[in-house]
């Protein structure tokens, strides 16, 4: 699980080798960068990755929180 500061310097330092993917749940989306998962703010005793309820919502995220301005590549498990 990756926090919003550690995935901020991986995209920086991997400027054209990683790109975000989007995943679309059942009820919700996620972030992953690199094959690991953006974590929730509040970590509880079992990690798991940070939720959002809308598309747009991620994409926000990742604009604001990462400041991250490239493409997003959007898959639906």
């Amino acid at each position: 699980m990756l926090t919003a500061p550690q995935a901020k310097v991986l995209l920086k330092n991997h400027k054209n080798d990683l790109m975000p993917v989007i995943v679309g749940r059942q009820t919700h989306f996620e972030i992953a960068i690199g094959g690991q998962f953006i974590a929730a703010q509040r970590r509880g005793p079992t990690p798991q990755a940070r939720q959002f309820k809308t598309l747009s919502a991620a994409c926000s995220y990742l604009r604001t929180y990462v400041e991250y301005r490239g493409g997003c590549f959007y898959s639906l498990a």
